[in-house]
């Protein structure tokens, strides 16, 4: 049975809940803008998986954007956002196993899945392990790629791109951050390096939008062609002025996307 908790961060009319699934937790908080009678195929959920030491408060605008015409769900992994910290490292695919197991749980019918970050990789890891599970795949700022498959040039790339965040978002991604700590940051840092996205992709029979932020270091554009470009309905959308975490400070303009995509 899910646990449900509440907090400082819980947004306005969000329901949140802790699951235990396989001995790790994970936390989902809930934004619904859709009758409760509305049967689950017509629902069409999204879900928003944050990326490496980040957490849902990355998702905050986004998803109160999205809930204005639909239900979205904004997941915690295991270790980050203050959750419990597994013993051992979970790979993108203990991870992708891990919200296959909570979409299965919630009942949900395809929804569209958008990963942040490393959280892109889980989702088209999910996408590609578990075919028919969902509709649609969103990457936004997705790592890692060749040239940057390292960790000196992730944490230069990601500094680089923060550069050009608000103050606001800073502050976000400090404390989720702080909440993760150095120690799982960097295991889970090795995980996100192991992990070629740019494999599974091509596994992959679902639509897939990939956004990135014109300033973001991360995701260089000519890594967002080459992936949309490994499915057979893969396009790109570069947000002017955008960083790394294009999501937090243009939500507005992410969120038009998202919903084109659904549709």
């Amino acid at each position: 049975m899910p646990l449900t908790v509440r907090g400082p961060r819980t947004p306005d009319g969000a329901t949140v809940n802790d699951h235990r699934i396989d001995g790790l937790t994970l936390r989902a908080w809930t934004l619904a803008n859709a009758s409760p009678d509305q049967p689950a195929e017509a629902r069409r959920d999204v879900v928003l998986v944050h990326g490496l030491g980040a957490s849902s408060a990355s998702f905050e605008h986004l998803a109160q954007h999205l809930a204005r015409s639909g239900t979205v769900h904004v997941l915690d992994l295991p270790g980050f956002a203050g959750l419990p910290r597994p013993g051992d490292r979970l790979e993108v695919e203990d991870l992708a196993r891990l919200v296959t197991r909570w979409i299965e749980r919630a009942d949900l019918v395809r929804p569209t899945l958008v990963g942040h970050s490393m959280g892109a990789q889980v989702v088209t890891e999910v996408a590609a392990s578990a075919p028919g599970v969902v509709s649609g795949l969103v990457l936004v700022g997705p790592t890692t790629d060749a040239a940057g498959r390292s960790a000196p040039r992730q944490l230069l790339r990601l500094a680089r791109s923060t550069a050009h965040d608000s103050a606001a978002l800073q502050r976000v991604l400090l404390r989720s951050y702080l909440e993760c700590g150095p120690r799982w940051y960097l295991t889970e840092l090795r995980a996100m390096l192991r992990h070629h996205i740019e494999v599974r992709l091509p596994h992959v029979d679902v639509p897939v939008l990939v956004v990135r932020g014109a300033r973001d270091s991360v995701a260089p554009d000519d890594w967002a062609q080459l992936l949309a470009g490994s499915v057979p309905q893969g396009r790109v959308v570069t947000v002017p002025g955008g960083g790394h975490a294009v999501m937090y400070d243009h939500a507005s303009e992410v969120s038009d996307l998202v919903r084109e995509h659904v549709g």
